[in-house]
């Protein structure tokens, strides 16, 4: 295997690319073009390289016969690659059969009938989680695009086992918990589609610093699942907030959410937690009722916070009546408020520092990836997708030694030996005879451009070496 000719081939590329009068996009066009061939080369040949050495090595003449060797395809990070591989036949029977063996497969760490490199499926999925799938699958892989079916199979596919590494963190005075959901769209052979909710938890610390504009929460945690039943997840909440901190030294817990009926499940994990009504929703239905008319909506405000609830019911009363065809739904949204005037309540707690900010947490992190999406998961697909997304959000990257756990239950994979590999190519780097040192003096003397600056410069680049 010689790297030095595949430098030598990407150079002779580009001088004929640099030979043509460009636009900038169509010179930033070639360019990349030359490198992704550059890249593919130099796996090809590598691959190929580990595969002769084996063939050629005493240990594989001492197993097994040559059966055949014949091309391989394999879609990589770095683009569509053929390569060839050998087939060998064990020598002897192994339990009364004989063994048929790929060294390179067995070496790559891939089954047989892979189609895709671990490194491959990894990135999609990462950029289906960043982008979404559509944009993933069309700009992962250079000059190659993948389905989205294949990417949402892929992620269907995950036996999701990752078990996060909790570190103890200092104890503060007061925790906070958010709460929300996430509607997701499930395939289904009847008309329509069935609606689930999400549940989606959110615990932190309050705001890291509160005189910036910007605010950022301090020590965020996710917690989500579309599988666990709502009481599982409070104990879940629990146990991490419980692993994390000394929970007998925080004082106090408030819990911000649109009231719910999963939400009000949290008193088995939590019963003396201050719930407070998210300001969004309850200004939403505030709304919705008074039309936006700033002095009766005050007087509604306050005639919640007072426990006034027959003189708000009153107050309802007259606006539907100026708006009958809108009775049933401000009814509703008078019950909602009635029932969380508690939670209206304790958004003036003295101790409550930090108003919920579930809904763009939800939206960003969660919505756009989810529900923009009808008709689009099955239950394992969601349940996997929703696990994924809170391992992003909790600023965990889905590595490759991540990935090959959720596809095989295992904790290690095989890793390319190139100790060899990278010898040979030292040596080829470091190789430049007396020949090659002739051959470029003589066409420094052939080329009468060139000036004594250039050979100078030439000269000490050829005793730096390639």
């Amino acid at each position: 295997m010689n790297i030095i000719s595949l430098f030598n081939s990407f150079v002779n590329h580009l001088n004929s690319i640099l030979n043509n009068n460009l636009f900038l996009h169509e010179l930033e066009h070639n360019i990349s073009n030359s490198t992704n061939t550059l890249n593919l080369d130099i796996l090809r040949n590598i691959l190929e390289y580990l595969d002769l050495e084996y063939k050629n090595s005493k240990e594989r003449k001492k197993k097994y016969y040559v059966q055949q060797t014949r091309e391989r395809t394999l879609i990589t990070s770095l683009g569509l690659i053929t390569f060839n591989k050998t087939y060998y036949k064990s020598k002897n029977k192994i339990n009364g059969k004989y063994v048929y063996y790929s060294y390179l497969e067995d070496c790559l760490g891939i089954d047989k009938w892979a189609k895709m490199s671990l490194s491959c499926e990894v990135n999609l999925i990462n950029n289906a989680l960043d982008n979404g799938m559509t944009w993933a699958s069309v700009n992962t892989i250079p000059n190659y695009s993948i389905s989205r079916q294949t990417i949402s199979t892929k992620i269907k596919n995950i036996n999701f086992n990752y078990f996060e590494n909790i570190v103890k963190k200092e104890t503060p005075k007061i925790l906070y918990i958010e709460a929300d959901e996430v509607h997701a769209n499930l395939q289904s052979r009847n008309k329509g589609t069935k609606n689930k909710i999400v549940p989606v938890i959110l615990t932190h610390e309050g705001h890291k610093e509160d005189f910036v504009k910007k605010k950022e929460l301090k020590n965020t945690h996710y917690i989500a699942s579309s599988i666990l039943k709502t009481d599982k997840l409070w104990e879940e909440t629990y146990k991490y907030l419980d692993t994390v901190y000394d929970l007998n030294k925080v004082d106090k817990i408030f819990l911000s959410s649109d009231g719910g009926s999963w939400i009000t499940g949290y008193d088995i994990a939590f019963p003396n937690i201050i719930f407070v009504l998210d300001k969004f929703h309850y200004k939403k239905a505030l709304n919705y009722i008074f039309k936006k008319e700033p002095n009766i909506t005050n007087i509604a405000d306050n005639y919640l916070r007072s426990k006034m609830i027959n003189e708000f019911k009153i107050l309802v009363k007259t606006q539907y009546k100026l708006y009958p065809d809108q009775k049933n739904e401000m009814i509703k949204k008078q019950n909602y408020l009635i029932n969380h005037i508690d939670g209206i309540i304790n958004q003036n707690h003295p101790d409550y520092k930090c108003p919920c900010s579930m809904e763009g947490h939800i939206s960003n992190k969660y919505a756009k990836f989810i529900t923009s999406r009808p008709h689009s998961y099955s239950k394992d697909g969601l349940e996997n997708i929703t696990q994924l997304l809170t391992m992003k959000a909790n600023k965990i990257r889905l590595t490759e030694e991540i990935y090959y756990k959720f596809k095989t239950g295992e904790s290690t994979y095989k890793k390319l030996n190139l100790e060899k590999f990278i010898s040979n190519f030292r040596n080829q780097a470091n190789k430049i005879t007396d020949n090659n040192l002739k051959y470029y003096k003589q066409y420094q003397i052939d080329n009468n451009n060139f000036s004594d600056k250039d050979n100078y410069r030439l000269d000490y680049f050829l005793s730096k070496r390639l």
